[in-house]
């Protein structure tokens, strides 16, 4: 029994991606101390407790969606990765379900007990992560896009919590929005033999590792012509202030 416990929970460890979220919640705290202004309350809200448990709630959905994603994907991965798959292996798949339950319900409860909006968003965003494992992981480019706004959403949810409209959270996400949509194409050409074993309609597969590629370089252009031009109008703004 003891053995089985430990197993249970050295894969729900690992199945939970804990580095990745503690990535999460120092991303959030780090927007809110360098990507916003100051304002009165900054260092107050910075410290409080609503705050932490915003963090926190923010990475219980987070780890719940990627053990859903595990489970949905454990054929896949016995493919693609196999000395790294977890579900199935090193944690019960009846367990992981009920601990992609548990973990989203938390986040969702101490999102409501924070605030009714952010409480909404974590619904939508534990939907959004359930259903991309389920459905839309299979769908070319759509589910690239959901990651990837879910990604930035962490850092939008920031600008919510304080109740301000931040123009550097904006660029930032939008920023984290391009990387993690560039980092989702490279991860499905990594894993196009298993995707195509199961008819995973990704990029990769429907258009080819090259189209992939193009792909990738539009994105990685596109990103650059946004900073360039954001740069340029922070330039001619200071210069009009100065004159």
């Amino acid at each position: 029994m003891k053995r089985l416990i430990r197993y249970d929970l050295i894969g729900f460890l690992q199945a939970s991606r804990i580095p990745n979220l503690f990535i999460i919640g120092s991303t959030q705290y780090l927007t809110l101390i360098f990507l916003t202004y100051s304002f009165p309350r900054k260092k107050e809200i910075i410290l409080s407790l609503d705050f932490f448990l915003m963090v926190v709630s923010t990475a219980l959905i987070s780890a719940g969606g990627y053990i859903i994603n595990d489970y949905y994907d454990q054929k896949i991965d016995l493919i693609n990765r196999p000395n790294k798959v977890v579900v199935g292996t090193k944690m019960r798949r009846r367990l992981a379900i009920l601990s992609h339950l548990v973990l989203s319900l938390l986040g969702i409860g101490l999102g409501f007990h924070i605030d009714l909006k952010i409480g909404v968003i974590h619904v939508c965003s534990a939907f959004c992560l359930w259903y991309y494992s389920n459905f839309l992981r299979r769908l070319p480019l759509v589910g690239n896009l959901v990651i990837s706004s879910l990604t930035s959403l962490t850092m939008l949810i920031v600008a919510l919590f304080i109740q301000r409209s931040e123009i550097l959270i904006y660029i930032y996400s939008a920023f984290a929005f391009a990387i993690v949509l560039i980092r989702e194409v490279i991860k499905d050409m990594e894993d196009f033999k298993g995707d195509s074993a199961y008819g995973v309609q990704s990029i990769p597969v429907l258009w080819g590792i090259r189209s992939a590629k193009i792909f990738i370089y539009i994105i990685i252009l596109g990103s650059i012509s946004f900073l360039l031009t954001f740069l340029i109008t922070c330039i001619q703004a200071i210069s009009a202030n100065c004159d």
